[in-house]
């Protein structure tokens, strides 16, 4: 009758009766769920259906196989159709805490089956998911076989068994159940504000040597005094993906103070103090290191530098993404605070050359379907369809040419084409312009299949930079000093935005009417000035700015219309609540019901929320159809209603021995005394006298 785990019980008697009873106890195969952490089903962060979830959960703990099927009470219809489990979608990290640690899965399953609005039991070689409150008026279920997983809807006998008939020995009582004065749901959400994992977290950042310890010590005479310096190379092990330094095009096995004025990327942990003046402890401090060392001073280090090595699922509704870096420009490799390059300022007068703005140059997509160009969001497809079309060119610049005049097109797809003098004068019936430059210091150009020089505007070059990327800036002023000091991105982040949780960085505004779902693309890249002199004048040796020292790598998601009541901070609760009021007059409160799966509340980003597939297109959940009332509500609204109805009025509690008659978790039976219907609270199956102890609740 019962499958579980047998106890290991100590049995002795002196054999003084007339017979000696032997308990066997067997723990039931759901309460050892406790005893199990949820694992990701992929390895990673994923989209997973119900009925994923809750066969994944039963793998951990039945090995066996004794559980055969899952029972779902057709109590409930998503997108018209009673297949719950494999119609209701949610991101797995739900599981998982703020520090990622992983809840047991018992917890998991009592989730999903608060939000289904059911009960969950095992008996025999099944699970069952049973809505209580409709039994008598829905006999059918969803059953799913879990060795094919293949479902078909059966029906199960609700026969109602007659209590009166069947008493095995008169030994019943009566009880009215408590009254409460309201019912409250709490959407207890997850919040998914952070996106990407820390850049510097300790439990992935390692030591590069084998002795986890193991860092390097150095000396240096700075401005008059002697340093000690203290240094050590780290590299991810799970989260990130970056540029290996190398020297001469080969890479570096493990980053020393030796081979560090490399090419590349690399962690490293940095500490100093005055040699003269040992401090009784390290303040050490972390830093993302770009560095080029290009031979003969030419810029080397290119491309991505550091990006997402598990790309993570994105399942939103509008919304901003909020991205910042803090870097500190510098000469050195090494990332200590105390080390000095340059005294210089951005300066813009006579001996001036110019300077640019610092730029990351960074690829923010969501799978295949969009990516970021700095202004909007891009479908793919378009950048696809310039690929093919040779749209995008090998391009260089800024160089100083006197005199040089760019040509355009407007071709057949809208694009507009660079070319020669001769291509231009030829095209006729087109629109097309030309033009100059307003500094011969600033000119760009590309070298087309005839090995002639084409130039073009600074927008297309930095079009054909970027491609499907865009850049994130710091805008340099006059005065800002260039070397040596922390600086952050331009911040782009208004109070005008009513964020929730809103901070300084760059804005980057989600699309509002429709959903953003797929994996995350993030990468870095080296940053403009990398391998350049940033500061450019004629009247003094300009500064090569050898390495950049990151020490913050933000980006996160936050909801907006968060505000409520913009004079008094009143702001919406990212744990929205649901209640109704029974009656004020009784004293008892009923405890919160917590959901932690739940419905899409706008004002709060949420792992927590249920998703739906229609077609090839996901969509979040906003109401179930009731398979009697036909009402469609939230899943919070179908709990409230279910525990206002149920305790609006007392409700008997029966309890009695009575004979088995195939008495199972699913059978209704009726008192002719009180002229109700009940369903099984607890039951104790004697076998050797086939009876059975019920206590029974009174159901609707």
């Amino acid at each position: 009758m019962w499958c579980g785990y047998s106890v290991p019980c100590l049995y002795s008697t002196d054999y003084n009766e007339e017979y000696n009873l032997l308990s066997l106890q067997f723990n039931d195969i759901l309460s050892s769920l406790s005893n199990y952490n949820y694992t990701y089903l992929n390895e990673k962060q994923s989209i997973v259906s119900f009925y994923q979830v809750i066969k994944h959960i039963i793998s951990q703990i039945d090995s066996n196989g004794l559980i055969k099927n899952v029972y779902v009470h057709n109590a409930k219809k998503i997108n018209d159709t009673t297949d719950l489990l494999n119609n209701l979608f949610i991101l797995d990290r739900n599981f998982f805490d703020e520090a990622n640690e992983a809840e047991n899965c018992k917890d998991v399953l009592e989730y999903i089956t608060r939000y289904l609005g059911m009960t969950c039991y095992y008996y025999g070689d099944s699970i069952y998911f049973v809505d209580y409150d409709i039994i008598k008026n829905i006999n059918s279920y969803t059953k799913y076989t879990l060795s094919d997983d293949s479902n078909t809807v059966v029906t199960l006998d609700n026969t109602i068994i007659n209590v009166n008939q069947n008493i095995y020995e008169s030994n019943a009582s009566i009880a009215i159940g408590e009254l409460y004065n309201k019912v409250v749901v709490v959407a207890n959400s997850n919040s998914n504000n952070t996106i990407i994992p820390e850049w510097n977290d300790e439990d992935d950042i390692i030591n590069q040597n084998a002795d986890a310890n193991k860092y390097y010590e150095s000396t240096r005479d700075i401005s008059g005094k002697n340093y000690t310096l203290l240094n050590a190379f780290f590299k991810s092990k799970n989260n990130w993906w970056w540029a290996i330094p190398s020297i001469l095009a080969v890479p570096i096995e493990e980053v020393t103070p030796q081979n560090a004025d490399s090419n590349g990327s690399y962690w490293q942990k940095a500490a100093y103090y005055e040699t003269a003046n040992e401090p009784s402890s390290l303040n050490w401090k972390t830093y993302f290191t770009i560095s080029d060392y290009g031979l003969m001073g030419w810029k080397t280090t290119d491309g991505v530098q550091l990006s997402l090595k598990n790309k993570l699922p994105i399942a939103v509704k509008g919304g901003t993404f909020i991205i910042d870096i803090n870097y500190r420009l510098s000469g050195d490799w090494n990332a200590a605070e105390c080390i000095v390059t340059s005294d210089e300022q951005y300066y813009d007068g006579k001996y001036s050359t110019g300077f640019t703005d610092t730029m990351f140059k960074c690829k923010l997509a969501i799978g295949d379907t969009m990516y970021y160009d700095g202004d909007g969001w891009v479908n793919y497809q378009e950048y696809h369809n310039k690929v093919a079309r040779n749209y995008y060119k090998i391009c260089n610049g800024p160089n100083t040419w006197a005199g040089a005049t760019w040509y355009k097109y407007l071709d057949e797809y809208g694009y507009w084409r660079f070319v020669t003098k001769g291509e231009y004068d030829s095209i006729s019936g087109r629109e097309k312009y030309s033009g100059g430059y307003a500094d011969r210091n600033y000119v760009y150009s590309y070298t087309n299949s005839s090995n002639e020089r084409v130039f073009i505007e600074k927008w297309f070059y930095d079009e054909c930079k970027l491609q499907d990327c865009f850049y994130l800036v710091h805008k340099n002023k006059v005065g800002d000093k260039v070397f040596d000091t922390d600086y952050s991105l331009t911040n782009t982040v208004s109070w005008r935005m009513n964020l929730a949780e809103s901070e300084d960085g760059v804005a980057v505004s989600l699309p509002s009417d429709k959903m953003t779902l797929g994996e995350l693309t993030f990468e870095l890249y080296a940053p403009n000035q990398l391998g350049t002199t940033p500061m450019r004048r004629t009247d003094k040796e300009p500064v090569r700015c050898n390495s950049f020292h990151i020490n913050d790598v933000k980006l996160k998601y936050t909801t907006s219309d968060y505000v409520k009541d913009i004079f008094n901070d009143e702001t919406y609760d990212e744990d929205l609540k649901f209640e109704n009021v029974i009656d004020e007059n009784i004293v008892n409160d009923f405890d919160d019901i917590e959901f932690r799966i739940n419905t899409y509340n706008e004002h709060a980003g949420s792992y927590s929320y249920v998703l739906t597939k229609v077609g090839d297109e996901y969509y979040f959940v906003d109401t179930l159809t009731d398979g009697v009332s036909k009402d469609k509500l939230k899943a919070e609204e179908h709990c409230i209603n279910k525990y206002v109805n149920y305790y609006s009025k007392p409700r008997f509690r029966y309890s009695n021995s009575i004979k088995n008659r195939d008495i199972s978790l699913n059978s209704i039976l009726k008192e002719n005394t009180l002229n109700k219907n009940f369903v099984i609270n607890s039951i104790t199956y004697d076998l050797m006298n086939n009876k059975c102890d019920v206590e029974l609740n009174e159901i609707r």
